[in-house]
């Protein structure tokens, strides 16, 4: 509740202290939750720049898998052909 200076001058200073310490309580609260909410976006922050280099590792492996693939098959695609002409001079003998 907000008190105009009227209102405050009017308090007793029993009911001024009362109304400093809830206060100064509310404050040390307030900053008691920052420091919370700072600590998890830090450990936030921490944790995505992990998860960031973990997919640019997955990346870059996945990357390398496609191009062992594409030798692979070009690999198996000469085979086949070495293997076809093997067969027809066989079949020629």
């Amino acid at each position: 509740m907000a008190y105009t200076n009227d209102e405050l001058e009017k308090l007793s200073p029993e009911e001024k202290n009362r109304k400093r310490r809830d206060i100064q309580t509310q404050i040390v609260m307030l900053e008691a939750d920052a420091n919370k909410m700072i600590g998890e976006k830090t450990a936030l922050d921490a944790e995505i720049r992990k998860i960031k280099m973990d997919v640019d590792r997955f990346q870059v492996t996945l990357s390398e898998k496609n191009e062992r693939v594409e030798r692979v098959s070009s690999e198996i695609l000469r085979n086949e052909e070495e293997h076809k002409k093997m067969k027809k001079k066989l079949n020629l003998l």
